[in-house]
Formats: structure tokens, sequence, C-alpha cells
């Protein structure tokens, strides 16, 4: 269920970036964030498993 809200915010979020022409740096800092919260999420979710 989670991946299907991430896919949908990144769907969202570069519909946005093509709707509304945004400029080069903010594109790339909202990337750089986004591949940084996915990432955080895939390693809680393995310490989380290995605990378990």
């Amino acid at each position: 269920m989670t991946r299907l809200f991430a896919i949908a915010v990144l769907v969202a979020i570069a519909f946005l970036f093509i709707r509304y022409n945004t400029n080069e740096k903010l594109q790339r800092w909202v990337i750089i964030a986004l591949c940084v919260g996915i990432a955080g999420y895939a390693v809680s979710l393995m310490v989380f498993e290995l605990i378990r």
C-alpha cells in the first residue's frame, strides 16, 4: 500500500513539474528529497525486518 502511495506522489509531482514548468534548481532539490525519503524508508524497513 505504501508503494502505491509513493508511486502516486511521484506521478503527481512529475505532472506538476511538467504543467507549471518549474525551475531546474527546485526540481533537483525535490527529487533529492524524494530519493532520500524513499531510501530512508527502505533502510528502516530492512532494519525492522532484521530485528523481528
